[in-house]
């Protein structure tokens, strides 16, 4: 099996276009296509639905993209290391959670691309779990967490910063003109939150458990700036890390009521799997890192 066969492939999955994979992997479109058919001959399996201009994988495709990506992380990391050169460049790729990506990615990518402007930089989101996994399965060279502190034993994980968790309404609310508020008053509001499998999300749950609080009504969402944006209507109020509402808060888009409760933390971390072998650039990536974080 052709290692520029597997590139090619991942690539149009990646892209869900023939077209669009020759124009990244800068071959001609009869060159991908001979690509593909080739590894489908060899693997006796079609890995592509072609459904007008659109392609997507089968079963099989699905299958097969996970042995392609460890492949072609393992012979770019083979190569970094037989090189033997300090050069910081090549690839790197991050995992976050939804969380961490909104609030606080941005800012640390800048700050890494500008000190190292040659090094290729791919993103992967998803959960804490999934994260887990796409470290395991070598997908993911280092992740980001903002949750609650998080343990794996086959994980190395430092945390950064530790991120309040703070009360937030409209200006218009009920709650404006108050000093602070109680967890038990949650009990007559509208509480919008984030899914289930959100790990702070967990912890609000456990913490109104604890009071035998159950508010009036639960709106669900998946995306931080949907709830901030539900909020700033008038919808409910809501409980997120500061960092992710310190912009709405200073524009006076939002109001932080402080609660007389002790506030729940979160914990920026970092994570590598215990095993994986450090390059030069994910070196590079986590001193950066660290530095800036120190600074905050």
């Amino acid at each position: 099996m052709d290692i520029k066969h597997l590139k090619t492939f991942s690539t149009v999955a990646e892209t869900g276009n023939f077209s669009h994979a020759s124009q990244v992997l800068g071959y001609a479109q009869p060159t991908v296509s001979t690509h593909i058919q080739i590894l489908e001959k060899e693997l006796n399996v079609r890995l592509f639905e072609r459904l007008a201009h659109k392609v997507t994988l089968t079963q099989e495709g699905q299958r097969l993209l996970y042995y392609a990506e460890n492949i072609l992380k393992l012979s770019y990391e083979a190569v970094e290391a037989i090189s033997a050169n300090d050069a910081v460049a090549g690839k790197i790729t991050i995992g976050a959670n939804e969380s961490f990506s909104v609030v606080r990615l941005p800012s640390v990518i800048k700050h890494f691309i500008q000190k190292y402007p040659q090094v290729e930089i791919s993103l992967k989101f998803g959960s804490v779990k999934g994260i887990h996994e796409q470290l395991q399965n070598n997908t993911v060279d280092v992740a980001f967490f903002l949750t609650r502190e998080v343990s794996y034993p086959d994980l190395i994980i430092e945390t950064l910063v530790t991120e309040p968790v703070v009360v937030v309404i409209s200006p218009d609310h009920p709650f404006a003109s108050r000093t602070s508020v109680d967890i038990r008053e949650f009990e007559d509001q509208d509480l919008v939150v984030t899914q289930e499998n959100c790990t702070y999300r967990a912890m609000i749950d456990e913490y109104l458990v604890e009071a035998k609080v159950h508010p009036r009504s639960h709106i669900e969402i998946n995306n931080i700036q949907a709830i901030k944006q539900l909020v700033m209507s008038g919808l409910g109020i809501t409980i997120l890390p500061r960092i992710s509402v310190e912009y709405e808060i200073a524009q006076n888009l939002l109001l932080e009521i402080p609660w007389t409760e002790h506030p729940l933390p979160v914990y920026t971390q970092i994570a590598y799997h215990k095993d994986k072998w450090l390059s030069p650039t994910i070196l590079s990536f986590l001193e950066q890192t660290r530095s800036n974080f120190k600074k905050l």
